[in-house]
Protein backbone atom coordinates (compact mmCIF):
# COMPACT_ATOMS: atom_id res chain seq x y z
CA UNK A 1 0.00 0.00 0.00
CA UNK A 2 1.33 3.79 -0.83
CA UNK A 3 2.20 5.94 1.86
CA UNK A 4 0.71 9.68 1.38
CA UNK A 5 1.18 12.42 2.84
CA UNK A 6 -1.05 15.26 3.71
CA UNK A 7 -0.58 18.64 4.67
CA UNK A 8 -3.28 20.65 7.01
CA UNK A 9 -4.85 24.08 6.45
CA UNK A 10 -2.46 25.30 10.02
CA UNK A 11 0.80 23.76 8.64
CA UNK A 12 1.08 20.38 10.16
CA UNK A 13 2.24 17.40 8.28
CA UNK A 14 1.14 14.12 8.49
CA UNK A 15 1.16 10.57 6.63
CA UNK A 16 -0.85 7.43 5.88
CA UNK A 17 -0.91 4.43 4.67
CA UNK A 18 -4.15 3.60 2.19
CA UNK A 19 -5.19 1.66 -0.38
CA UNK A 20 -5.20 3.10 -3.67
CA UNK A 21 -9.09 2.71 -4.16
CA UNK A 22 -8.90 4.56 -0.75
CA UNK A 23 -10.46 8.48 -0.86
CA UNK A 24 -7.99 11.35 0.65
CA UNK A 25 -8.30 12.23 4.61
CA UNK A 26 -10.30 15.11 4.68
CA UNK A 27 -8.86 15.97 8.21
CA UNK A 28 -5.60 16.53 10.11
CA UNK A 29 -4.80 13.46 12.84
CA UNK A 30 -3.74 15.94 15.17
CA UNK A 31 -5.90 18.72 14.63
CA UNK A 32 -8.67 17.94 12.73
CA UNK A 33 -8.35 20.94 10.64
CA UNK A 34 -9.05 20.67 6.93
CA UNK A 35 -6.26 18.59 5.17
CA UNK A 36 -4.90 18.20 1.44
CA UNK A 37 -2.77 15.70 -0.28
CA UNK A 38 0.55 16.98 -1.08
CA UNK A 39 2.90 15.38 -3.65
CA UNK A 40 5.89 14.31 -1.70
CA UNK A 41 9.91 14.74 -2.83
CA UNK A 42 11.40 11.59 -4.22
CA UNK A 43 13.74 9.71 -2.76
CA UNK A 44 16.57 8.53 -5.13
CA UNK A 45 18.86 5.56 -3.48
CA UNK A 46 22.17 6.39 -4.97
CA UNK A 47 24.10 3.05 -6.40
CA UNK A 48 27.32 2.96 -5.16
CA UNK A 49 28.48 0.02 -7.62
CA UNK A 50 27.42 -3.60 -7.37
CA UNK A 51 29.95 -6.31 -6.08
CA UNK A 52 30.20 -9.16 -6.89
CA UNK A 53 32.14 -11.42 -4.59
CA UNK A 54 31.53 -15.15 -5.96
CA UNK A 55 32.58 -14.60 -9.24
CA UNK A 56 36.05 -15.67 -10.58
CA UNK A 57 37.88 -12.71 -12.85
CA UNK A 58 40.12 -13.14 -15.66
CA UNK A 59 42.68 -11.80 -12.84
CA UNK A 60 41.76 -14.60 -10.38
CA UNK A 61 42.13 -17.54 -12.81
CA UNK A 62 45.85 -15.67 -13.08
CA UNK A 63 46.44 -15.58 -10.01
CA UNK A 64 45.88 -19.35 -9.65
CA UNK A 65 47.74 -20.49 -12.11
CA UNK A 66 50.81 -22.40 -11.52
CA UNK A 67 54.38 -20.03 -11.34
CA UNK A 68 54.80 -21.78 -14.55
CA UNK A 69 52.15 -20.22 -16.12
CA UNK A 70 52.44 -16.78 -15.05
CA UNK A 71 54.26 -15.86 -17.58
CA UNK A 72 51.72 -16.52 -19.79
CA UNK A 73 49.14 -13.65 -19.58
CA UNK A 74 47.32 -14.52 -22.80
CA UNK A 75 45.69 -17.80 -23.54
CA UNK A 76 46.38 -18.72 -27.11
CA UNK A 77 43.19 -21.17 -28.66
Amino acid sequence: MPLYEYECARGHRFEAVQKLKEKPLSKCSVCSARARRIISQPTLLHNRGIYVFDRETKDDVLRSRPSSLKSLKKDKF
